[in-house]
């Protein structure tokens, strides 16, 4: 089996039985201002800061289907296209103070330069940050964290996006470590650790990935042996583990060996704390988010209580899927804040940059990416703040498949931005004074961080088939065997032929529910939708129960679902906007049209392309060369100055 499917064997395994049958201008100052201190951040005093305030809101939580993974079966809920209102006005500006005494702070005490180049941050910074409360914000009120809602979340992580290393640090923190002991822990660990893990007072980690093994927790190496009724003893090693250094509590992933069944292994989590005996930290270096503290974790002979297994033997697939559920919403709901304020630095410059006579926001191409980046960015917070309102909103809600959606939109939408941005201001992207270089480091860092992009779109996709599968189950048997259900056969022609001519039937009224102006967007969602639908169709007819054996279609396949969420989010947003009459909304209704228009053309691509097939679309020329390529051991073309003689 290939390494990057190990990970998803569990999943798979469940998709298979669902359905068995110039004027020069200096632009670096421009970012200063709007950002950076340019005092050193080493040389700020502290100063002991309030608790953060912000009232929790009194929602009604609605029982809601899951969003995403019905659109595997070609539904919506046309509810949530009226955008979820999750704060009242008071609640609104009380965060905002929140957040404006935040971004103070980041501004006065945040010095990212230097940060990069000292590969550290702050603990004057950090402890600041403690005292504001920051390291607990989902954390209980009972054991002294903030208890905030996920939009105040977001909202905060903007102004605390201000340097990609710094938040990456409390993210980890908070949402992936912490998160394990909220959604699995006890009453006595919460009451434990949870204290201590709000106020600061100890940082905590998540052991997972190894280097052989990489994010794929089923083929972890590191052992756990129950030595007593009240211990346990890991052995192990684990790689790529944030807040190594400073980590005060790990949350630890290791497997007890079967001796009889090596695949009946089960792979539990574990609290274990810093101090014990037979820890053993190092640091990795990195060329991206430079501030984190990244490093290597052995754990030699280290006796953990029993009392410290987090949930029950086994638990840890359910564990880890679930904090890193948390994590990916955190981690991919803070980087347009920042680029929102470079975007506008950018436009600064190319307005007061001058070519012939003329300034350089006079130019198509200029303006043609200031739109392109302007649209991509106000997906990325529609779809943020709507997947926040959506866990605010929904009585347990079910987001498996909106988490890694958003970690695809937003961390492509992210390099994108970015790279776009070098292209705008061009050669002086280079110099050393730029700091594009380094966000298009870390831009590369956030899209590997919890797990490759490659991977998340087979998660995505193999649990859409998973629910695919357990619904349309029979269908997608009957249609497999026309000979013995011609019936079936004819009637899903017919069906895909309609819709490939264009004859759809609007029988949800999605266009229906938003804002008149919208109608055509909306209508063009839902025609997506249904080809969406058939596309999850087509893929399950022709491969079957071996869907878990390919890639390429899959792969395009959630490609389509991200987008669609987007699109989904940009309409509900467009549309609340639009009927309240908020500022600048004309002008954002060109934004949504303009999002909305190449998003579609990006679904007619992905979704052509699996309609094609891949003796169609290209792919098998591309397989064939990939497997001389590995046959040839590396590149196989001669030199274009050789002579065959």
């Amino acid at each position: 089996m290939e390494p990057s499917m190990k990970y998803l064997w569990p999943v798979l395994k469940q998709t298979k039985s669902a359905f068995k049958g110039c004027k020069k201008f200096n632009y670096a100052p421009a970012i200063y201002s709007l950002k950076y201190s340019t005092v050193s951040a080493h040389a700020e005093e502290l100063v002991t800061q309030e608790k953060i305030h912000v009232s929790k809101p009194s929602i009604t939580k609605w029982k809601r289907p899951p969003f995403l993974k019905n659109f595997f079966l070609g539904k919506f809920d046309t509810e949530l296209l009226a955008f979820p209102e999750i704060l009242d006005k008071e609640q609104v500006t009380e965060l905002e103070k929140s957040v404006q005494n935040l971004s103070d702070i980041m501004k006065s005490k945040v010095n990212s330069v230097e940060i990069d180049e000292s590969c550290s941050l702050s603990e004057s910074l950090l402890q600041e940050l403690k005292d504001l409360g920051l390291f607990g914000r989902m954390i209980p009120s009972k054991y002294g964290g903030l208890d905030l809602s996920y939009t105040a979340c977001t909202r905060l992580n903007e102004a605390l996006g201000l340097d990609w290393s710094l938040f990456s640090t409390i993210a980890a923190h908070e949402f992936l470590a912490t998160e394990a002991i909220l959604k699995f822990g006890s009453e006595a660990q919460k009451s434990r650790y949870f204290p201590k893990l709000a106020s600061g007072e100890l940082i905590a980690a998540f052991c997972c990935s190894e280097s052989n093994s990489g994010c794929d927790l089923s083929s972890i190496s590191t052992t756990v042996e129950k030595v007593s009724e009240d211990s346990y003893l890991i052995n192990g090693t684990k790689t790529w583990v944030t807040n190594a250094g400073r980590a005060g509590v790990f949350i630890v992933f290791a497997k007890s060996e079967n001796p009889v069944d090596p695949d009946l292994n089960t792979i539990s989590a574990f609290i274990v704390d810093g101090n014990s005996d037979g820890i053993k930290v190092s640091r990795q270096h990195k060329t991206c988010l430079k501030g984190l503290d990244t490093g290597i974790v052995q754990f030699q002979g280290v006796v953990v209580p029993a009392s410290n297994l987090i949930g029950s033997d086994g638990d840890g697939f359910s564990v880890y899927l679930k904090s890193l559920e948390s994590f990916r919403i955190a981690q991919n709901t803070f980087t347009f804040g920042t680029l929102k304020a470079l975007l506008d630095a950018i436009t600064e410059r190319v307005i007061h940059t001058e070519r012939l006579g003329e300034s350089m926001a006079d130019k198509q191409l200029i303006r043609r990416r200031l739109s392109k980046i302007s649209s991509i960015l106000y997906a990325m917070e529609s779809v943020s703040y709507f997947t926040a309102a959506l866990l605010d909103s929904t009585e347990n809600p079910d987001v498996e498949l909106e988490s890694a959606a958003l970690k695809l939109f937003n961390s492509k939408g992210t390099l994108y931005c970015v790279r776009e941005m070098m292209e705008l201001i061009g050669t002086s992207c280079l110099t050393g004074d730029m700091q594009l270089e380094r966000f298009f480091r870390d831009a590369l860092g956030l899209a590997h961080f919890d797990m490759p992009n490659d991977i998340t779109k087979l998660f995505l996709s193999m649990n859409g088939f998973k629910v695919a599968g357990a619904t349309l189950g029979q269908e997608v048997m009957e249609s497999r065997n026309t000979f013995f259900f011609p019936k079936r056969a004819v009637s899903g022609f017919i069906r895909r032929w309609k819709v490939s001519k264009g004859l759809y039937k609007y029988s949800q009224d999605i266009a229906g529910h938003i804002h008149p102006s919208l109608v055509t967007c909306g209508n063009r969602f839902e025609e997506k939708l249904q080809e969406f639908q058939l596309c999850v169709e087509s893929i399950l007819i022709h491969h079957g129960q071996k869907v878990i054996l390919t890639q390429l279609d899959p792969w395009r396949l959630a490609d389509a679902a991200a987008d669609l969420y987007a699109f989904a989010a940009v309409l509900s947003r467009c549309s609340r906007s639009y009927c309240l009459g908020m500022k600048n909304s004309h002008q954002e209704l060109l934004l949504a049209g303009a999002f909305c228009h190449d998003i579609i053309d990006k679904l007619t691509e992905n979704m052509g392309a699996i309609v094609l097939g891949v003796n169609e679309n290209n792919e098998a020329n591309h397989l064939n060369i990939g497997s001389e390529i590995v046959d040839c051991k590396g590149y196989f073309a001669e030199h274009p100055l050789k002579h065959n003689f």
